[in-house]
């Protein structure tokens, strides 16, 4: 089972994948395929998927009535009652059918049915979406203080989330929002915002969707300009717009953009570019694909106005005065009231101006309350606390991860420093010792010198016989000790000493090894009274070089070797 889910997951993605990389046309082919791949019987809600994928291309393409029919296939299959997913997302898109035709009421019931089916789900994603779809539609009923309540959620949602192009889009029905209550320095901060979140997301996704919606962006921010007298930024996003045009635009997108850039250069008295953007805006005036007519036709009786064609100026001003009466969108309707007043009474027709003028007041008048109301600045205050807030938290968070790195570098640095200053002791020590064993080594080497000088002198062995009593405990004291060493390091024998050394003599006595030269050397009653005390020196330094000795048996050694060296020296002088 979960291995079709995922295989059902693919196959959706790949096409949400080419919505977002190629046009509009490559990606109906390529979904197409995939729909004719898939079996509709064994995959219902793969094909259910992929059906509302087409429809949003077809829709791109321009050719509503093929995009209608799959959302009409897709509400009259099964798969449509026993998926939430599949009727969450039918009901947003059919919601959105009504809500570019200017029929909110329509869209709003819609729009909460599925947010209905988001709360059943407690989907924070779908939430996220659903708050954003119906602040829009009470936005447009002029429910403002209902609106930001619900920007409000979507916001702290999306947040959370951290989808950067959810938190742009939610951004920026903010900022149209405030600029429709004439909150003008609110709506450039909420686009500016808007326009960050954007350029994160696009900068790590390739999405034509997300570059199209910034086309808009760029027409609100130039917009703002313009209203705010910054006429040099207001060029910068005029240009943007252009940049950001491309045949990747679907219709609705196409002709908002060109009526955010023709109204720019009306209000800039460039009717040069804007006499050709509106012509190109004219050839849409026969289509029943979108709900711009009364925007269009505004624009038409500004430009005629413009050429002091006032005939012509009133008839398209009465065509857009139709088209806005014909739907529910109150901020449009006071637009054109407004601009019709001026004209009429330009005209020399005080009565109609009179007229549009009260329509324009009343609806003004609504919105200065909603401007004004106290419950909207209360929201607004709200939103920006929890904004300012989160953005707290945030930088919170990266201090903490900065001093955290800091105090690993610290400890690290610490860490370094301390190893450094042990191994330089460590050095040093060693050197101190190396230089002691080597000093201590030169004594050694001397004394040993002393000794080889002394057993080389044929003359030294008379001028000491007889043995004295200090030189004779000596060289007992001294032999008792190399045998003592002797064993205990080799685990032999004296016997074995004597082989080894070829010092002493052994001798066969009852058919048992014996060493009588050498047991003399062991008891003061027996040593000879002219003791050959070169073999004892022998001894001693066959034992230092054949042994593995101890520091201590070394020294103790060594010792003996010097002590009789030097009694030698002293008898020999007294001789």
């Amino acid at each position: 089972m979960t291995s079709l889910v995922q295989a059902e997951d693919s196959i959706v993605e790949q096409c949400h994948i080419s919505m977002k990389q190629e046009s509009a046309q490559l990606s109906k082919v390529f979904c197409e395929q995939k729909l004719e791949q898939v079996d509709r019987t064994l995959n219902p809600l793969i094909t259910a998927k992929l059906m509302l994928a087409l429809y949003d291309i077809n829709l791109d393409l321009g050719d509503s009535q093929t995009a209608e029919s799959y959302l009409v296939t897709i509400k009259q299959s099964d798969e449509f009652n026993k998926s939430d997913e599949i009727q969450y997302l039918w009901l947003r898109k059919k919601a959105t059918q009504h809500l570019y035709k200017r029929e909110y009421l329509l869209a709003k019931d819609l729009f909460e049915q599925a947010f209905v089916i988001a709360q059943t789900q407690a989907s924070e994603l779908w939430l996220g979406k659903s708050y954003n779809d119906l602040a829009i539609v009470e936005e447009m009923l002029t429910n403002y203080s209902n609106a930001l309540i619900y920007y409000q959620k979507s916001l702290t949602i999306k947040e959370k989330l951290g989808n950067n192009l959810y938190i742009a889009i939610t951004l920026r029905n903010l900022g149209l929002m405030y600029q429709n209550l004439e909150k003008y320095q609110e709506a450039q901060q909420y686009f500016e915002l808007s326009l960050e979140h954007y350029l994160i997301y696009t900068r790590d996704n390739v999405d034509i969707h997300a570059i199209n919606a910034m086309s808009h962006l760029y027409g609100d921010l130039a917009a703002i300009y313009d209203i705010t007298n910054d006429y040099h930024k207001r060029y910068f996003y005029s240009n943007k717009i252009l940049e950001a045009y491309s045949d990747n635009l679907n219709k609705i997108d196409l002709i908002t953009a060109l009526i955010t850039l023709a109204s720019i250069h009306i209000n800039a008295n460039e009717f040069e570019p804007a006499s050709e953007v509106i012509n190109t805006l004219s050839e849409h005036l026969n289509s029943d694909e979108h709900s711009f007519h009364d925007d269009i036709y505004l624009l038409k009786s500004k430009l005629a106005k413009h050429e002091v064609d006032d005939l012509k100026a009133i008839e398209y001003i009465e065509e857009a005065i139709k088209y806005s009466d014909s739907n529910q969108d109150a901020l449009q309707k006071m637009k054109i009231y407004r601009y019709a007043s001026e004209l009429y009474y330009d005209n020399g027709h005080p009565y109609e101006a009179i007229v549009y003028l009260k329509k324009y007041q009343a609806l003004h008048e609504t919105l200065l309350e909603a401007k004004y109301s106290e419950n909207i600045n209360i929201i607004q205050r709200e939103i920006e606390n929890e904004r300012i807030q989160r953005a707290l938290v945030e930088e919170q968070v990266i201090n903490q991860a900065k001093t955290l790195k800091i105090d690993k570098l610290v400890n690290l640095s610490l860490i370094i420093t301390s190893i450094s200053l042990l191994i330089g002791f460590i050095i040093s020590l060693y050197i101190v010792k190396k230089r002691k064993a080597q000093q201590h080594l030169l004594t050694v080497i001397e004394s040993h010198k002393q000794q080889l000088f002394l057993l080389s002198n044929d003359e030294s062995e008379q001028t000491v016989s007889p043995s004295s009593q200090p030189l004779s405990e000596l060289l007992v004291s001294t032999m008792i000790d190399c045998i003592a060493l002797w064993e205990k390091t080799t685990q032999t024998n004296k016997v074995e000493l004597a082989d080894r050394s070829k010092i002493w003599k052994i001798s066969v006595d009852s058919g048992r090894l014996r060493t009588r030269s050498l047991d003399k050397y062991l008891s003061l009653k027996k040593l000879p009274d002219n003791p050959r005390w070169r073999n004892v020196v022998k001894t001693c330094h066959f034992i230092l070089s054949e042994c593995d000795l101890s520091d201590n048996d070394r020294s103790l050694l060594t010792t003996h070797l010097n002590q009789i060296m030097l009694q030698v020296k002293s008898e020999s002088m007294e001789a």
